[in-house]
């Protein structure tokens, strides 16, 4: 969340099971909103752990919102509530990245347990997941490094460095520091490596490789990452 003023739970809505879920689990854990406009805004300005969206009021392009979101940023949840008969625009949400798709005819104690079991899902173990900006998240013990829910292959030196930048992130590196963490200290190769797989990493986690807002250079001294770009 955000800001602690934020609700953690968002939803474009204008009744249903939705409209009694702020007495079963608290008004300062979900906001409701009729207003397509609002929704987008606070979706990206509050940044909540889930989103709920209601057919009616919600068309497809506030689900494409949502969803768009929902891939870049893969902490978000993204949860559809629509007519009992609609059955197939929700499979169609599920297969375009929706986490669940449930009919209006939910009971609300239910569909808020479902909810609050989707953000403890969504919320990264900070034993071992680091994050290394809004959409991309490193996995010590997986090993692994998912973008939007996707996974992203690296190279073991390429993951080994980006471990080091993503632990301490806002701290400057320079290429021999980085070269001994990640090469050894026994390691006499040219500091230019690490220039390379810099620009390596930049093609996998940066929203434009060529102009990076993440893994950036400082200038005279080496590397930093700043998870939540310039």
């Amino acid at each position: 969340m955000a800001s602690s003023s934020f609700p953690t739970w968002l939803a474009l809505s204008d009744g249903g099971p939705v409209a009694d879920l702020a007495s079963i689990v608290g008004a300062r854990t979900i906001q409701m909103t009729t207003d397509p406009l609002l929704f987008a805004d606070l979706l990206r300005s509050a940044r909540p752990r889930v989103a709920i969206i209601s057919t009616p009021p919600a068309g497809p392009a506030d689900i494409e919102v949502a969803l768009d979101e929902r891939r870049r940023r893969s902490s978000l949840r993204v949860v559809l509530i629509s007519p009992l008969l609609a059955i197939a625009p929700r499979l169609d949400a599920l297969r375009a990245g929706a986490d669940e798709a449930l009919a209006d005819t939910i009971d609300p104690t239910e569909l808020g347990a479902r909810l609050a079991l989707l953000e403890e899902r969504a919320r990264p173990k900070p034993s071992t997941v680091v994050i290394v900006s809004s959409d991309t998240e490193l996995d010590l013990a997986a090993h692994e490094v998912r973008r939007s829910g996707t996974l992203v292959h690296l190279r073991p030196k390429e993951f080994q460095l980006l471990s080091v930048l993503a632990s301490h992130p806002g701290r400057a590196y320079t290429r021999r520091q980085l070269l001994d963490r990640v090469w050894g200290t026994g390691h006499d190769g040219d500091p230019r490596t690490v220039d390379v797989h810099v620009r390596w990493l930049r093609s996998k986690i940066e929203p434009r490789p060529e102009a990076p807002v993440h893994l950036v250079t400082v200038r005279g001294v080496g590397y930093r990452l700043d998870p939540e770009g310039r």
